[in-house]
């Protein structure tokens, strides 16, 4: 993505952001035990009338991998999302990011299914699926992705786990071990201090597509909700 039209899209969102119910900006930086790979992200998030959604997210990194070294862009993403409360429990959420990079465009379609639980306070259950899709493609390699999370909420702390796995249609389509499929996990916990939540995550994840070699994949962020 041109940098003008990253200059543009914040703009819109920062004029957005006046009349939105709900904002956010959130800091990341991550690091990749085995690889010895740095990479920092920056987003921000508004949502109207408790329902319509949009984020920009800006990532960049330093010069191979380096920790704020010599910064270029890493990509960008814009993310529409809409949300249905289906009951006090049932909520849905339809999105569509939509991935900037390198190698092009990349639409990412989505379905979310939440359930907040009466039972056990705190408690929440959530499964996603989406379709990664890039249109540029002469021979279409699609990916599926389908992702559990739990959560759970106690005073100011809130911990998550988040299970993905992936699976590509394409046999030519590798994602890891030379085999069409992968897997990530995530555990996540945030603590809130007034607007303010710091923010650690761990994450299991492949080193290449050709190997069974698996990282840790460490982030630390800070989110301002106003």
């Amino acid at each position: 993505m041109s940098l003008h039209r990253l200059v543009l899209l914040i703009c819109v969102v920062l004029l957005m952001c006046s009349n939105a119910d709900a904002a956010s900006l959130d800091f990341r930086q991550e690091y990749k035990s085995s690889t010895d790979q740095h990479a920092s992200r920056v987003k921000m998030g508004h949502t109207f009338d408790g329902r319509f959604s949009v984020g920009l997210e800006l990532k960049f990194k330093g010069a191979e991998g380096k920790f704020m070294e010599d910064l270029q862009s890493n990509g960008s993403e814009l993310d529409l999302g809409y949300r249905i409360k289906l009951n006090d429990q049932w909520t849905l959420i339809t999105g569509m990011p939509i991935e900037f990079g390198s190698s092009g465009a990349t639409y990412k379609p989505q379905l979310r299914l939440t359930y907040k639980s009466d039972a056990i306070d705190g408690l929440s259950l959530s499964g996603r699926y989406r379709l990664d899709v890039k249109p540029g493609e002469d021979i279409k390699h699609l990916r599926h992705r389908y992702t559990v999370n739990i959560g759970y909420k106690v005073e100011n702390w809130t911990f998550g786990f988040e299970g993905n796995y992936y699976y590509a249609d394409n046999s030519e389509y590798l994602l890891y071990n030379d085999s069409r499929t992968n897997y990530e996990n995530n555990l996540t916990a945030h603590y809130k201090i007034g607007n303010w939540s710091p923010w650690v995550e761990f994450g299991d994840v492949s080193v290449s597509d050709d190997s069974s070699q698996r990282e840790l994949r460490s982030r630390i962020g800070i989110r301002y909700s106003f």
